[in-house]
Formats: structure tokens, C-alpha cells, sequence
């Protein structure tokens, strides 16, 4: 039998499927490739937002743990404060929790660890306050003790007292100090308070002075006003809402007052002005006066 060889149409017609299968073998390998590298890039973009989630929950969970650590170093006699802060540590375990659980949203974690924060901050600046409010009536108490001692003695010098009264006056009974030193703080979270040259750190301001000797003026209680003045030439606002007092013949605004117990000795104070509002660069004077009198003047630099 005559074998018949294929014809040219038949060969054209299995050259062009063949052709079509090796470009649609490529089309789809091309397809694949773009697949596997968006597959790729997804799972990178996902790698790097949980360790984006993973680096925000440790920082608040540290910090909520240094928030914890620092209510275990403030102390108080005050039941009402004791109350209070047991009431925020328990809100700040409760927030620690929910947070290391991952069922609470970070933001709002964060935003309220900085609110829990900042009421932390409140009961240092009052435990701190408290305490020099403690030591004052200590000394009153002393001073009391004492007066009722020495009540005869003091009513047989009554009369001397009284005409000795204006040579006092002539010879003067303005305080003045021997020391005196004024700078920026700001808190750590664990409550300590830390001197700073920063603007942008600056949360408080501390003026230290030793009131020298006087023998002329009066013992006892003495309100010392501070005022301080900014760069821009204001004073820096108390936080009462009355901050107005006579010095130097006119009447002006203080930033911050404390009353000190005088003996006639040589007595260390400080007196502590607490802002709400982000510091000014540049030169801080800081004035102490007494019964309407300059005692005494510092500053300090802030960049």
C-alpha cells in the first residue's frame, strides 16, 4: 500500500498550536511570577506592621509599669489621697492588662496612659506640697509649745516690747537671703524630679534660698511670693486664680507663694511654680518678695 506524506497545510496548521501552547505556557508563568512577587511584598508589608504593633505595645506597657513602680514609692497620711491613688493604680493594672491581652485598642491605651500620667504627676507636685505643709505645722507646733511655756514671761515683757517697736522699724526689718539658686525641672516617670536646661523638657521651676539672720523683724509666719519672668517680659501665671499682691509700692502678679515659720535664724526654703503649657527659650529672672520687699533675685537660661 502507497504511504501519502502530510500536506504543507497540515504541518502550517500543528507549527501554529505549537507556538500557542509555548506562548501561553510563558503568559502564564509571566502571570505567576507577578503573583508570587505580590505574595511576597504583602507578607512583607504585614511583617512590618506587626512589628510596628509589637514596638508600641511594649511602650506602653513599660510605660504602665513605670507608672506602677512609681506609686509604690508615694506615700501619704492623708486617707483621701490613699484613696485616690489605690483608685488609679487599680485603673492602670486594669489598662496593663487588657493591653498585654491585645484585646484593647493601642491608640487608646496610649492616650489614656498619658492622662494617668499626668494625674500621677498631680499627686507628686500635692504629696510634695503635703510634706512641706507637714513640716510647717510641725514647727508650729513646737513654736506653740513653747509659747505656752514661756506665757508669763512674755507677758511681764509686753510693755518693753511695745516701745522697742520703732527703733525695729528704723533699723530695719527686711528679710534677705545668703543663698539663693532657681532652675527648670521635669519628672521622670518613676517621680523623680530632674534639673533641666531644655524648653521643651521644662515642667516646673524650683527656687532654693537660706533666709539669713534678722534679729529686727518679727518671728513667725512669713508669706514669701515669687514671681517669675519669662523671656517676653510676662509673669508666669499662678495656678490661683487670686495671684495679686503689693510690692515695692504697687500691686502686681505672683507665679507662686509658700509661708515660712521665721525664728530670727538662718532657715533653708524653696518655693515650686508648676506650668501647663510648653516653657520659652531664653532668660527666666525669678524674684522672692516679702512683706512688699525685694528679698532677694536669681535666673536662669533656657535653650
Amino acid at each position: 500500500m502507497d504511504q501519502t506524506s502530510p500536506t504543507p497545510e497540515k504541518k502550517n496548521r500543528s507549527n501554529t498550536g505549537l507556538l500557542l501552547l509555548v506562548v501561553l505556557l510563558l503568559v502564564s508563568n509571566v502571570v505567576l511570577l507577578w503573583m508570587l512577587m505580590q505574595r511576597n511584598k504583602e507578607v512583607d508589608q504585614g511583617q512590618q506592621q506587626i512589628e510596628a504593633v509589637t514596638s508600641e505595645k511594649e511602650n506602653v506597657t513599660v510605660m504602665l509599669e513605670n507608672m506602677l513602680a512609681s506609686y509604690d514609692t508615694l506615700k501619704t497620711d492623708n486617707e483621701q489621697l490613699t484613696v485616690e491613688m489605690e483608685a488609679q493604680r487599680e485603673r492602670i493594672e486594669g489598662l496593663l492588662d487588657q493591653v498585654k491581652r491585645g484585646n484593647y485598642s493601642l491608640a487608646k491605651a496610649k492616650k489614656e496612659a498619658e492622662t494617668l500620667r499626668k494625674i500621677m504627676k498631680g499627686y507628686v507636685v500635692t504629696i510634695d506640697s503635703l510634706n512641706q505643709a507637714n513640716q510647717l505645722l510641725t514647727a508650729q507646733n513646737i513654736e506653740i509649745t513653747q509659747q505656752l511655756g514661756e506665757v508669763t514671761g512674755q507677758r511681764d515683757a509686753l510693755d518693753s516690747k511695745t516701745q522697742s517697736l520703732e527703733g525695729q522699724i528704723a533699723k530695719g526689718s527686711v528679710l534677705h537671703t545668703t543663698a539663693m539658686s532657681s532652675m527648670a525641672l521635669f519628672m521622670r516617670n518613676n517621680g523623680k524630679q530632674v534639673e533641666t536646661d531644655r524648653a521643651k523638657k521644662a515642667e516646673m521651676i524650683k527656687s532654693c534660698f537660706t533666709l539669713g539672720e534678722n534679729k529686727v523683724t518679727r518671728s513667725g509666719d512669713k508669706t514669701l511670693y515669687m514671681r517669675v519672668i519669662s523671656p517676653d517680659g510676662t509673669v508666669l501665671p499662678a495656678s490661683e486664680s487670686d495671684n495679686r499682691f503689693q510690692f515695692n509700692g504697687v500691686e502686681g502678679e505672683f507665679s507662686a507663694r509658700r509661708v515660712v515659720n521665721y525664728q530670727n535664724v538662718p532657715v533653708e526654703a524653696c518655693i515650686f511654680w508648676t506650668g501647663s503649657e510648653e516653657m520659652r527659650t531664653g532668660q527666666y529672672i525669678v524674684e522672692i518678695y516679702e512683706a512688699g520687699a525685694l528679698v532677694s533675685k536669681s535666673s536662669f537660661d533656657l535653650k
